[in-house]
């Protein structure tokens, strides 16, 4: 979701609806078996490429190793910001997510995961706002 606020996919001025969150590229629809792998999600107004990536319980490691090789591919850490959007996501949001993904109750998941969603939007737009202030 704060991809796609990033690139101006969901608005920042206002909650989204329902179906607004289900046409957001991905939403929902990745396998678990692709967590760790990074997906474009688009560009910002000002250019800048924005991906994100599923790490569930692995994002310590998962992060170390993303630096690790950017450094070792000559990218500089000015280069690049890595931002955890996961303590943003409450039980609502886990549990919707949990039972779309692991128990494949998908239509009660997704309603449940965007309820909660919506219930922390303001905080997801306000994560987007620091992240864009920083590349100022």
């Amino acid at each position: 979701m704060s991809a796609a606020i990033h690139c101006g996919i969901l608005p920042s001025d206002r909650v989204p609806t329902f179906q607004e969150f289900l046409s957001v590229p991905y939403y929902d629809q990745t396998s678990p078996e692709l967590v760790g792998k990074p997906y474009f999600m688009g560009h910002d107004g000002h250019g800048h490429a924005v991906y994100f990536m599923g790490m569930w319980n692995q994002r310590q490691a998962l992060s170390s190793v993303i630096c690790e090789m950017l450094e070792a591919a000559g990218i500089s850490p000015s280069n690049y910001i890595l931002q955890d959007s996961f303590p943003l996501l409450n039980f609502s949001t886990k549990l919707g997510g949990a039972l779309s993904k692991r128990f494949l109750i998908t239509s009660v998941g997704r309603k449940i995961s965007v309820w909660g969603i919506q219930r922390r939007y303001k905080d997801f737009v306000s994560l987007v706002e620091s992240v864009k202030q920083r590349l100022e």
